[in-house]
């Protein structure tokens, strides 16, 4: 009887860490947060447009809006961008671009961000 105890607990408890592996974490979505300033000041209103490594080409005269991929208006300085994990296609991380426009010039940044994870960067300007 106590064998049969054991057993059942001993299963309960390879399902419980088979359900939580590492793959199903890494499913989750991935949240980055874009702080924007202005000589040290965060800026509410400002659109920042997230672009797609793999998608652009990385020369000045990709970054437009019309090319990005998605775009989120800060509040309270910041602007918070959710990828999706289908956006990373089998890799565990990616690099993505974000950029603010004003006039003809824009401010952008690139970083290699870890699917499932959360990052936060800064546009200053």
């Amino acid at each position: 009887m106590m064998k049969k105890v054991v057993l059942l607990l001993v299963s309960i408890m390879m399902i419980s860490f088979t359900s939580c592996s590492k793959e199903n974490i890494l499913e989750k979505d991935t949240k980055v947060k874009v702080k924007v300033t202005k000589s040290g000041i965060p800026q509410n209103g400002e659109v920042v447009y997230m672009f797609n490594s793999q998608e652009i080409n990385t020369s000045d005269s990709f970054f437009d809006p019309i090319f990005s991929d998605y775009s989120s208006v800060t509040e309270e300085g910041i602007a918070t961008f959710y990828i999706s994990a289908d956006k990373f296609v089998g890799e565990k991380q990616k690099v993505f671009y974000f950029a603010i426009f004003k006039g003809d010039y824009f401010y952008k940044v690139a970083t290699n961000i870890e699917k499932g994870k959360t990052k936060t960067l800064k546009i200053s300007y």
